[in-house]
């Protein structure tokens, strides 16, 4: 099933994006942000003219630490270029909502896809591979590539439910002081 699986890239390339985590993410004001920002408002820093940030060189600095540690693990690049196109949400603000959401899932199938990476490092017995492999299965693109409605499946359809059901698997693994030494010796 998982035969021609191949994780999607998830390092993130901002030129490619249209600054999606500026407008979609909230901020809440505190150590990480300087302000509150509901989700769905473009960033006050955020160039009116330009997909970036006009503080970007001062972020700590101006009280955004928040941005510099956040990483959307390419799900932001995906969701422009793949999803859309490359149709940007500035000059198409009705397609803002469903880029957003699209954005969401996909970060957060990115992230689940990180882990399920890191997890194949370390020394698995057969049950933990194969849980690795359905897995896989649950989160393969499809053909024509990811939509809205095959990323809402995802949701609906019960993979995520499936993927944190079968973590706890892996606890004894990741116990392990020699599968531990491992996996950040190959990181």
């Amino acid at each position: 099933m998982t035969g021609g699986f191949s994780y999607p890239d998830m390092k993130t390339d901002c030129s490619a994006c249209t600054s999606l985590c500026c407008v979609a993410l909230h901020f809440d004001r505190g150590e990480d942000f300087a302000l509150n920002k509901p989700a769905g408002v473009p960033c006050p820093n955020l160039s009116d003219t330009a997909f970036s940030c006009a503080i970007h060189n001062d972020l700590t600095r101006s009280g955004f630490g928040g941005c510099v540690k956040f990483d959307c693990l390419g799900a932001g690049q995906h969701t422009v270029q793949e999803v859309f196109g490359g149709t940007d949400w500035r000059g198409h603000p009705e397609l803002l909502p469903e880029m957003m959401e699209v954005f969401r899932i996909l970060r957060r199938l990115h992230q689940s896809l990180e882990i399920l990476k890191y997890l194949e490092l370390l020394p698995l017995d057969d049950a933990q591979s194969q849980m690795i492999t359905m897995l896989k299965g649950a989160f393969a693109a499809p053909a024509d590539g990811w939509t809205l409605s095959s990323l809402t499946d995802l949701e609906t359809d019960g993979a995520f439910d499936l993927y944190h059901t079968a973590l706890p698997a892996f606890q004894s693994a990741l116990q392990d002081p020699n599968a531990l030494a491992a996996l950040r010796a190959a990181t």
